[in-house]
């Protein structure tokens, strides 16, 4: 998920109107900024994105959380979140879960409720956003800012989809914007492609990609520039092919998740946050093997614990 993570928050930055547009609507009256970082006072939570909206003197924090999956912690944790943004910004908070890779969900639950006996005694009800639901608009240019997000929403995934992402994203007349853009698209099509696959498709991108992405440059400032001197081409793609290397360890771990998603229903985050501490391949894929075989989601959480 960091991958992704990480991707949906460039975007979220270069394109806050759109996020704005797909959350409220077509009006296009909202002043806005960007909270940097924004942080609540309890212990490492630190939220996805958090803009501050005005309109017609009216403030207000409109919070973004990011999710590939539904864990049944959401809703507890988007009511803390709202409590603590209130708090800590005198604001009224608009609280929007933003659901990204397409799952035949029966039903994803938009309120933190409290039942006493049967009876509801409280609810705090949240925004539940299915992009899936928005990709014909993404597609045909009404959102195509999001178009790098396109390969998270589509059942069938295939060559002529991504030379449509990258058709769009081109369209993108600032050129530092159409740069992340296509970084992003790149390492979220890492979940579905191999890399010499995207490595073909975007080659001539590459020299754009090194002087113009943030995002490529956030791979380079972590170590990934080895080869640089050798030439800003081969530099860029040694980078890239690591970059996608971390991107294939988190697919694996995302895999094991789904697979144990399917089989016995919405899982602890405490597994999530184990399998993020395996950065070996062999390990994960044998975790992966496991998770199709055990009987009990307890089975599978002991053997994770002796890994």
């Amino acid at each position: 998920m960091q991958v992704i993570d990480r991707s949906i928050k460039v975007l979220a930055r270069q394109y806050p109107e759109t996020f704005i547009k797909l959350v409220l609507g077509k009006d296009t009256g909202w002043e806005y900024q960007t909270l940097e970082n924004p942080e609540i006072n309890i212990p490492e939570k630190r939220l996805d994105f958090v803009y501050e909206i005005e309109q017609n003197d009216n403030k207000y924090l409109l919070h973004l959380e990011f999710q590939l999956r539904h864990e049944k912690e959401v809703p507890v944790r988007i009511f803390k979140y709202s409590a603590y943004l209130t708090e800590s910004y005198g604001l009224p908070v608009i609280p929007v879960v933003i659901y990204l890779e397409k799952r035949n969900y029966r039903r994803l639950p938009d309120a933190y409720i409290v039942e006493v006996n049967n009876k509801v005694v409280s609810s705090f009800t949240y925004q539940v956003i299915k992009l899936w639901d928005y990709e014909q608009d993404i597609a045909g240019g009404k959102l195509k800012e999001l178009a790098p997000l396109l390969v998270l929403l589509k059942d069938n995934r295939d060559l002529a989809l991504l030379e449509y992402t990258r058709k769009l994203i081109l369209e993108e007349k600032d050129i530092k914007r159409r740069a992340d853009s296509l970084s992003v698209a790149i390492s979220v099509a890492e979940r579905y492609f191999d890399r010499e696959i995207l490595l073909n498709i975007f080659r001539e991108e590459f020299k754009m990609l090194l002087k113009e992405s943030s995002f490529v440059q956030e791979w380079y400032n972590e170590g990934l520039q080895k080869g640089l001197r050798d030439g800003m081409e081969k530099g860029l793609e040694e980078g890239l092919e690591k970059g996608l290397a971390k991107g294939r360890i988190e697919a694996l771990r995302d895999s094991i998740l789904d697979v144990l998603e399917e089989r016995f229903g919405v899982l602890r985050s405490g597994i999530g946050k184990k399998l993020e501490e395996i950065d070996d391949s062999a390990a994960l894929k044998s975790l992966f093997k496991m998770s199709l075989k055990v009987n009990s989601l307890e089975e599978f959480e002991k053997i994770l614990g002796q890994v």
